[in-house]
């Protein structure tokens, strides 16, 4: 059976781009432009993993919408990979203090600009895991 991909990102290019890549290698995609609105499409639609971007223009924004998500049972244990720019605008890598398992369980960082070719090797390791 396909594997169903939550897609939350303000950048509609980079959702579109995404979307094809991941279709191409057999996900179902759902995208969804602001966090919102993805928070109702990840419980009416049930994705097997999210890929959450933290820095929109919403009133979910940054780890506020991965906190609510993390915190519902049905969504607890849903892989997430969270992109952020955080390195690059900060010049420093937030990333490996932020993957503490304890902290973020099933989650995942990488920078925005990720190869979408890792992307799809990232989400096939958290998918088998």
């Amino acid at each position: 059976m396909r594997k169903k991909i939550l897609l939350i990102d303000d950048d509609e290019d980079l959702l579109r781009s995404f979307q094809v890549i991941l279709e191409s290698h057999g996900f179902d995609v759902i995208t969804c432009n602001e966090g919102t609105g993805g928070l109702s499409v990840l419980k009416k639609d049930k994705p097997d993993l999210l890929v959450l971007d933290v820095m929109m223009n919403s009133n979910l924004e940054r780890y506020d919408l991965l906190n609510v998500i993390k915190k519902d049972s049905d969504h607890r244990k849903m892989p997430v990979i969270i992109l952020t720019v955080t390195r690059d605008l900060l010049g420093v890598n937030l990333i490996s203090d932020e993957e503490d398992e304890t902290v973020f369980p099933d989650v995942h960082f990488e920078d925005k600009s990720i190869n979408p070719h890792l992307l799809v090797e990232i989400i096939g390791d958290m998918l088998k895991e």
